[in-house]
């Protein structure tokens, strides 16, 4: 009997000796945010149901908006050995966070109306998810990336990491890269399945009916010496009939879709000065998007350019102007494009999904730039800790409603007979804010942003009637933590 004891203590000391031969570092950010935005439905007007579809007006119901939200990314890093390291990203809520308050605890009896009023327990109601988990094989020629990771491009606004603090989204693959250098050019092939899942049966499919695969590769000229890159990124993604990535359940099957994106991104770096510009495109086979049972062609394009003048070590200067291609919904060939959530302009402007807050259950943050022109003047000041932040944001649609014809809600992604024109005029935005670092690892930041909501919003698609606007006016805190 002790000599058995004797084993198993060795076990598990040998066991332990083993573990703690494997370094793991650990990585990652947590923020937290206050915000209160005055008026989230930019109207005077009561919204009912039973209002005509195109209607830019959001059901009434609450006017405003006071949420506090968490975002927590916890990343992992293994080293087996010189050549193979394992990383990972594990987060809680919904994607990376969720709202404070929002299930974490409950009275032990919720139903009946406890009287125990600070007695809580847990309501378990935040899972753990993990969002990344790959391998890296280290060669003399090629760095090979296999599992679950983040990809990302250029600006972010298609392909996008998610490296912010506060970046909720992120390009997620599921698959294998590999990246090939050469001095100062740089191969970066890839294949990942994206979905397999059934919805209605709560399971993964092996048979292949279900699936999203993709495939492609980025070409890159990094030229360190003259601060220069250019690169092209080309991806082909297919969908099948009933993949749960874009199936919409039977009601609405999307049907088989065949995409190619093409994105070409340039960065110069000067002294004082500094330039990038993107050029993102989609086209092929878009599947039954209108939801009238017609195959639909994609074809849409974007350009977007940010430059910044640095005078001095105390003011940057920059201006950040675009176009992201909207959609006229008059034929089958889909010409909308809608940007990745993390790739804002303003802190109000396109930041968040506004039916969201009053209508459905869904994410008021996944709310991406589509059908606009936009021009972005800011300025920043800093000091040792304080840095003070300006800017103007202008925007119109590229595509709004005409009388008689057929047109697309570009918010809420549905086809309507328009009765009446629509103005493209978004309207005008004022932010302020500043970013205080606290010590290397903790930035405090507030803003004040004010948006003159324009006519674009007041259509309703009834010519008998009208909206009147509102401004909005919204503010906020935030803390990052990165460690």
């Amino acid at each position: 009997m002790r000599s058995t004891k004797q084993l198993l203590a060795m076990g598990l000391l040998f066991s332990a000796g083993s573990a703690m031969a494997l370094p793991i570092d650990w990585g990652g950010s947590l923020g937290f945010d206050t915000t209160l935005i005055n008026n989230i439905r930019r109207t005077k007007d009561d919204i009912v149901d039973n209002t005509p579809n195109g209607t830019q007006g959001i059901e009434s119901n609450d006017d405003a908006a006071h949420f506090q939200t968490y975002v927590f990314k916890l990343n992992p890093h293994m080293i087996v050995n010189d050549a193979v390291s394992v990383k990972g990203e594990f987060s809680t809520g919904h994607t990376r966070g969720g709202f404070m308050g929002d299930n974490s605890t409950q009275t032990q009896d919720p139903d009946s109306g406890s009287n125990a009023y600070y007695s809580t327990v847990p309501a378990q109601r935040s899972t753990l998810n993990v969002n990344q988990l790959y391998a890296e094989l280290y060669a003399d020629t090629a760095m090979v990336k296999v599992g679950r990771f983040a990809k990302g491009f250029g600006s972010g606004a298609i392909l996008n990491e998610g490296k912010g603090t506060f970046d909720r989204f992120f390009t997620q693959y599921d698959g294998i890269q590999g990246e090939m250098r050469i001095g100062n050019f740089a191969l970066t092939p890839h294949w990942a399945r994206l979905g397999t899942y059934d919805d209605t049966k709560n399971r993964a499919e092996a048979n292949g009916s279900r699936d999203v695969r993709e495939m492609g590769l980025v070409a890159a000229y990094d030229n360190k010496s003259t601060n220069m890159l250019l690169a092209i990124a080309y991806a082909k993604r297919f969908s099948e009939t009933r993949n749960a990535l874009y199936y919409s359940g039977n009601a609405n099957p999307r049907g088989n879709t065949d995409v190619t994106l093409l994105d070409a991104y340039l960065s110069k770096k000067w002294e004082k000065y500094s330039l990038s510009i993107e050029v993102p495109t989609l086209a092929g086979d878009y599947g039954d998007v209108y939801a009238d049972g017609n195959e639909s062609r994609i074809s849409s394009s974007s350009v977007l350019v940010e430059s910044m003048w640095s005078p001095n070590v105390r003011w940057d200067v920059g201006v950040h102007f675009g176009q992201v291609g909207g959609d006229k919904g008059q034929t089958q060939r889909f010409e909308g494009m809608q940007l990745n959530p993390n790739y804002h302009i303003a802190e109000l402007m396109f930041r968040y999904n506004y039916p969201a807050f009053n209508e459905g259950s869904n994410n008021i943050f996944d709310s991406g730039i589509a059908n606009a022109r936009f021009l972005k003047l800011h300025t920043h000041y800093k000091t040792d800790k304080w840095t003070w932040n300006g800017a103007l944001i202008m925007a119109t649609a590229m595509e709004t409603a005409k009388n008689g014809k057929d047109a697309y809600h570009h918010e809420e992604n549905y086809r309507f007979a328009a009765s009446e024109d629509q103005k493209d005029d978004y309207g005008y935005e004022f932010d302020f804010g500043f970013d205080y670092q606290w010590n290397p690892n903790v930035k405090i930041s507030g803003f004040l942003a004010y948006w003159l909501v324009g006519d674009y919003y007041a259509f309703d698609n009834d010519a008998n009637d009208s909206i009147a606007t509102e401004n909005i006016l919204g503010t906020g805190m935030r803390i990052g933590i990165d460690f």
